[in-house]
């Protein structure tokens, strides 16, 4: 029994190495975004919202359509809305048009950004600090959408010039 164990234990390390380098070698920039945006605007600002809420009541909540979900799906349903309104769509039009990957990864450092400056304005409310006006991380997040969506629309258009006149040529 005792070699056997000692047999199997180097083939679970070769498996785990093995997928590790896999999922290393497949992943890029935009996999990582996605993963920061779930983790910063989807998973930490719903939480951190909810407890907020819970603290200081359901009125702390800027937003009054985060306030009906929270009130009416709690932190699941809350958390599930803004997967499915902004996450998926971005998937999809990732998945859906090739070419627009700077475009996409602008928007999602812009909601990485929005997800960062929620998460600390909630905490800030939590603790009863002054915080950041939720209007104020709105506008931040439409600036940062406009300039690096944008750069990020220039970069693609630049890449698809490149890439045709090279096929051209």
């Amino acid at each position: 029994m005792t070699y056997t164990q000692k047999q199997a234990e180097p083939e679970i390390f070769e498996i785990l190495r093995l997928l590790f380098r896999y999922t290393i070698h497949r992943l890029n920039l935009q996999h990582i975004l996605f993963f920061l945006v779930l983790v910063t605007f989807d998973i930490g600002d719903a939480v951190t919202g909810a407890i907020m809420m819970d603290a200081k009541g359901i009125g702390a909540e800027y937003n009054f359509i985060i306030r009906y979900v929270y009130e009416n799906h709690g932190l699941a349903g809350l958390i599930a809305v803004k997967l499915w309104f902004i996450i998926i769509p971005l998937m999809i039009a990732s998945i859906v048009n090739k070419q627009s990957y700077w475009l996409i990864n602008g928007i999602l450092v812009s909601l990485i950004i929005a997800g960062t400056a929620a998460i600390q304005a909630n905490l800030q409310a939590l603790m009863g600090v002054p915080f950041t006006d939720p209007t104020d991380i709105t506008l931040l997040y439409i600036k940062m959408l406009v300039i690096l969506g944008t750069a990020g629309s220039i970069i693609d258009d630049h890449i698809a010039k490149n890439t045709t006149s090279a096929v051209n040529t």
